[in-house]
């Protein structure tokens, strides 16, 4: 019992110090040397505070450590597991695979502001922060502010006819926080 209590800890040790590590290296290089085009598989969610502090981005790591555990169950329900993919091709055509159901559309992608705007077939857009990770290069994520990743998720959960009070509860969950943006980590296949 002990050993896997441990190993729990030093998990989330290394989840915290490469979330503060990612921190230290986008604010020190600003890169954006990002490619986007393949297919991304869903591992989790992520989330990160928006802060050009330093000291308040670090201690944001530790609370983001929290809010992932509690929205992990949230996106599950609402469909992203690991069947979840998304695919971007050369053609700036992109597709999405959420609980067995694929959408697709457009995407731009603007290096100087991290800025991934997605419009569906549908006309419905949505724009995420491109988030790479340092320690990793086949790794990225794609970040909404809060509020705009709760209207998503009531677009998928009304598509995919998911209840109201699972939105509600992260809702709630997500207006305790304040310049959070949200989302989920993407493997490169």
């Amino acid at each position: 019992m002990y050993m896997a209590s441990s190993a729990a800890s030093a998990q989330d040790l290394k989840s915290i110090l490469s979330g503060v590590a990612n921190a230290v290296a986008n604010k020190v290089t600003n890169s954006s040397g990002v490619s986007l085009e393949g297919t991304w598989k869903y591992t989790g969610p992520d989330c990160k505070f928006e802060s050009d502090n330093f000291l308040a981005q670090a201690g944001g790591e530790l609370a983001s450590k929290k809010v992932e555990e509690k929205m992990s169950d949230v996106l599950t329900k609402l469909g992203f597991t690991d069947g979840c993919t998304y695919v971007f091709n050369a053609d700036s055509t992109y597709t999405s695979t959420v609980k067995g159901r694929t959408t697709s559309g457009t995407y731009s992608y603007n290096a100087d502001t991290k800025e991934l705007t997605m419009k569906t077939k549908l006309g419905i857009k949505f724009t995420a922060i491109v988030s790479q990770q340092v320690l990793s290069s086949n790794k990225m994520s794609l970040l909404f502010k809060a509020d705009k990743l709760m209207s998503l998720a009531q677009t998928i959960g009304g598509a995919l006819g998911n209840s109201n009070s699972t939105i509600s509860a992260a809702t709630s969950l997500l207006n305790q926080y304040e310049g959070l943006q949200l989302g989920f980590e993407l493997e490169k296949q």
